[in-house]
């Protein structure tokens, strides 16, 4: 039993983290300023944090869990095998079609410091785009796709089959009027909008804007690996997730010299 957690996962330990505590990961407001940001959780409260969740593991109160170990941590809650997790609104779904029979469960915030003045969290997920240089044929189709994917009616229908939120206000609204969030297996998701409007958004919490970011997840999941198997100290750790980081940064700078980035 316990809290099972996934230290790869920079989206729910770093990104969120740093958000509802308003704190930044990045100079320039989380690259929003330009491209000579510089990473800077080395010296937040993020290294706190992993200080916490270390300790917490070595006490055995936090266990970690991937598909390598077995059972992801999504698997383990609704199996009953720990007590809770942090994770996506997005794997909501899911726990509601696997949960154990009779296993009681709710939703909700991920936790702040004492003395925190929580924050919004960050919106998460991909993104559809449309480019330039197609024919008039196309992008009439285009068109025709993306209006019939902002109808409130496609909302409801993918936010019940994913557990995702809707990302348009008209969509959510006819959710709220239709009674989606009054009753299981989906009432709970109903947090994950409170947690996104939990404040109007600083210059931090408006998102991260890093060239390379994929690149620096994955580098953010070498660190805690070493935190956690023992290979460095917390600090250390985060300060190697930092320098490699910065390396990322300085050659997405170069590539994209004196060019005005959208």
């Amino acid at each position: 039993m316990g809290i099972n957690i996934s230290p790869d996962e920079s989206w729910q330990l770093m990104e969120q983290f740093s958000a509802i505590h308003n704190q930044p990961i990045a100079t320039k407001n989380n690259g929003y300023d330009g491209l000579d940001a510089e990473l800077t959780v080395n010296k937040t409260m993020f290294v706190k944090y992993v200080g916490d969740l270390k300790r917490w593991y070595d006490a055995g109160l936090i266990q970690i869990k991937a598909k390598e170990t077995g059972a992801t941590m999504v698997e383990s809650f609704s199996s009953g095998d720990c007590q809770m997790i942090m994770t996506s609104v997005g794997d909501h779904g899911t726990v509601g079609r696997t949960a154990k029979t009779g296993m009681n469960w709710d939703v909700a915030m991920l936790p702040v410091y004492t003395g925190t003045e929580r924050k919004n969290s960050l919106v998460g997920g991909a993104s559809l785009w449309v480019l330039s240089g197609k024919s008039a044929e196309e992008y009439k189709g285009t068109a025709a796709f993306l209006n019939f994917i902002a109808q409130p009616e496609q909302a409801l229908f993918w936010s019940t089959n994913t557990g995702y939120i809707p990302v348009t206000k008209t969509g959510y609204d006819f959710m709220v009027k239709n009674g989606f969030y009054d009753k299981a297996p989906y009432k709970g998701r109903e947090v994950a909008i409170q947690s996104l409007t939990a404040s109007e958004p600083t210059p931090i919490t408006r998102g991260v804007r890093l060239g390379g970011f994929t690149q620096i997840r994955a580098e953010f999941s070498t660190g805690m690996q070493q935190i956690f198997t023992n290979q460095v100290s917390v600090q250390a750790g985060v300060d190697s997730i930092v320098t490699r980081g910065n390396q990322i940064l300085r050659r997405f700078e170069d590539t994209y010299k004196g060019q005005m980035l959208p």
